[in-house]
């Protein structure tokens, strides 16, 4: 018996932070998180999922989570006033007051990106606030350095800092969030029209971002200049250099290669597809503008084509949501007057219906001219 009883101490000492981890209720968008009823997936299995939001809490509150839904890796349940209730894990914080040695059933929260300050910064309005102002500040030097020489000095500076500053922050955010960078222009968040107004001056951005490396050589090298700087070869290196490592990978580990040879190969085949076109672009612009003029020139032309790169992609995905909303505006519309014009024509208020009347003689007519028995049969041939 002393045995069995030191056998059910140490199982519980083992278990019991296992079963109950303390967790903080924390994301990077919203003031609060939907906690939801527990269902069946299937009535024919056991397997658990979650049901209908039952109430929310409160971005910071505690909880404690009993167990993981059954099947369901990434839901955990929790109870509340003797009720279990379902959380998604996104949501959850591993605490720091769970006792040391206690089990993130999760994983590692710590490290999530929706609970990182990161995340939390570019779910602010504050970084896109200073792109916009990066671009505004740009826009106006170019276009003032065009027309005073004494600003053009200081323009040829503050035009591509403003440009790489503005496109390092658009990589870090979609580095960070993925497409959830754009939830500035959600309409899950702010609806068609809020989107749409959003939409045009990030469109609007996008368009100057692209068109800026035309504007800065013209300021750079003068309005009449005939010569052009280099940034093709980069443009096709960055391009390529993605597919051709992973294709490296795949063909080297079909090889059977051992890893640490493997991934020096890939890192090789990235390095020397990227630096080629670098190396083009670099040469030819520091031969126009020289060493200090050209490698700048290179430089800005990097972080131009990948800020330009994640800008087209969340101008895709803004505008794609806008026309599917416009689509389904449209069609809805459209729905509805088909449905007016069917029910028109059949109740009786078309211009375009053929009039039924009866004669003297007890037959039915038409506008037509044509002659029925009965009533049903004249109305029946004028539907």
């Amino acid at each position: 018996m002393k045995r069995i009883a030191l056998l059910l101490c140490l199982l519980t000492t083992f278990t019991l932070p296992l079963l109950a981890q303390k967790y903080i209720i924390d994301d990077n968008f919203g003031d609060s998180v939907n906690i939801f009823k527990i269902t069946l997936s299937d009535p024919q299995s056991d397997e658990e999922t979650l049901g209908e939001p039952a109430f929310k809490m409160a971005m910071g509150e505690e909880v404690e989570v009993t167990r993981l839904l059954k099947g369901k890796k990434n839901y955990g349940a929790i109870e509340i006033d003797g009720q279990e209730y379902g959380v998604k894990s996104r949501y959850l914080l591993f605490s720091e007051e769970n006792p040391e040695g206690t089990e993130d059933i999760f994983g590692n929260t710590r490290e999530r990106t929706n609970h990182s300050w990161a995340g939390k910064f570019f779910a602010t309005f504050t970084p896109y606030a200073i792109i916009a102002l990066l671009f505004i500040l740009a826009i106006v030097f170019m276009l003032w350095g065009f027309k005073n020489i004494a600003v053009r000095a200081r323009a040829l500076y503050v035009v591509p800092g403003c440009m790489i500053i503005a496109s390092l922050l658009e990589v870090w955010a979609y580095i960070t969030l993925g497409t959830d960078a754009f939830w500035w222009c959600s309409m899950d968040n702010y609806g068609f029209w809020g989107s749409l107004i959003r939409a045009i001056p990030f469109v609007l951005f996008v368009a100057y971002q692209l068109y800026s490396i035309k504007l800065y050589e013209r300021l750079l090298l003068g309005k009449d200049s005939s010569v052009k700087l280099s940034i093709k070869p980069l443009a096709i290196s960055l391009a390529i250099c993605i597919p051709l490592m992973l294709i490296a990978v795949f063909a080297l580990t079909s090889m059977g290669l051992k890893s640490a040879l493997r991934d020096i190969l890939t890192i090789l085949t990235f390095l020397v597809s990227l630096g080629i076109g670098v190396l083009i672009s670099f040469r030819k612009n520091v031969k126009v503008l020289g060493k200090v003029a050209g490698t700048a020139f290179t430089v800005f032309g990097i972080a131009y084509i990948i800020g330009s790169i994640v800008a087209v992609i969340g101008a895709v995905i803004v505008i794609f949501e806008i026309i599917v909303q416009i689509l389904v505006i449209c069609a809805a519309f459209a729905g509805l007057a088909f449905a007016m014009s069917h029910s028109g024509g059949s109740g009786g208020g078309g211009s375009t219906r053929t009039h039924v009347f009866k004669k003297s003689d007890g037959t039915w007519g038409d506008s037509k001219g044509r002659t029925f028995k009965s009533e049903h049969e004249a109305r029946s041939n004028n539907l």
